[in-house]
Formats: structure tokens, sequence, C-alpha cells
């Protein structure tokens, strides 16, 4: 059976932002080798990262991998943590994500408190600094009332984010 694989470089490698990432066929057959022709031919007029990402991404798959592990359990530690602090927020709930580096909670008194999840991202960032996205940027239906945060920063910054968004929630003045 054909399989066509797709990854990235932002999580294992920590590249974000660098827009790299790589696509793998294995097994055999006339739709598989047409499938590749197509992307081939696809890669050569519209995509194409620079020439230094390019050797980066080459050279991270090319050097060590002993650090992976590593990354991985601090992930799922900032993760877990994330996930436990803002569902600790009265007014916020979430579930825990798989497979992402980032958290999307819902803020339950957008539509009330706050008229929509633009209004709550940026009232959060003028009063505590904090910056998050707002989730409807994401899609206007399924993100809205919802708030995008990462949770790469280091234990003692998230926890310090999430003390102000847990003072900003319990502010009941309107906003």
């Amino acid at each position: 059976m054909p399989v066509v694989g797709l990854n990235g470089f932002s999580k294992v490698y920590q590249m974000t932002g660098w827009r790299l990432g790589y696509l793998y066929f294995k097994g055999e057959g006339d739709q598989l080798d047409e499938l590749k022709r197509s992307v081939e031919k696809e890669c050569r007029i519209r995509i194409c990262a620079n020439t230094p990402v390019q050797i980066a991404g080459a050279a991270a798959l090319d050097g060590p991998q002993d650090f992976v592990d590593d990354i991985v359990d601090k992930l799922k530690q900032r993760r877990d943590f994330a996930w436990k602090r803002l569902n600790e927020i009265e007014g916020i709930s979430t579930t825990k994500p798989e497979g992402a580096f980032y958290i999307f909670p819902r803020i339950h008194d957008v539509g009330s408190r706050w008229k929509t999840d633009m209004n709550f991202v940026v009232k959060l960032l003028e009063e505590t600094g904090v910056l998050t996205v707002n989730g409807s940027g994401f899609d206007p239906i399924y993100g809205e009332g919802h708030a995008r945060m990462v949770f790469l920063p280091p234990m003692e910054e998230l926890d310090e984010a999430f003390n102000a968004i847990e003072r900003f929630m319990s502010n009941k003045q309107d906003n």
C-alpha cells in the first residue's frame, strides 16, 4: 500500500516560523508515480524555502537526534501545566492538546463580558502584557470565543502569564 507522509521542523527542531517541511513517498505504482511527478512539478514553480533554511533543515536531519526525547518531555510538562492552570481559572476551559505546542481555551464570557474574542485578547494584552491570539482568526465559527496560547516559554514565564490571566479574569469590572 502506498504511503505519503508530510512532516515539518517546527516542533522537533524548534524551527518555528522557518516554514520548512518535507514530504516522502513509500511504495510503488502508477498512481504514486504520477503523484510524485505532480508534486515535484508544483514544487518547482510554487514552493521554495530560502537556501539557508534548506541547509539548516538538512543539517538538522543529518545531525544527532539524542536531544529529541528531552524536548518532547519538556513540551509535555509545559502542555500539562498549561492545561491544568487554564482549567483552574474561572471562566476558562480547555482540552489537552495532543500534537501542538499551543492550547486553545474557551473564554466563557465572550459575548457578554467581552463582545468578541478579539476584544478579549486586546484587553488582556493592554491590562496584563500577556499576548494571545483570537480564536476567530483561525476559524470564524469554531474559533469564536477562544484564544490561542503557546506553551513554549519556560515554566516560570508560563506561570507568570497564567497568574496574570487569572487576575485579569477575576477582575469583574467591565472590559
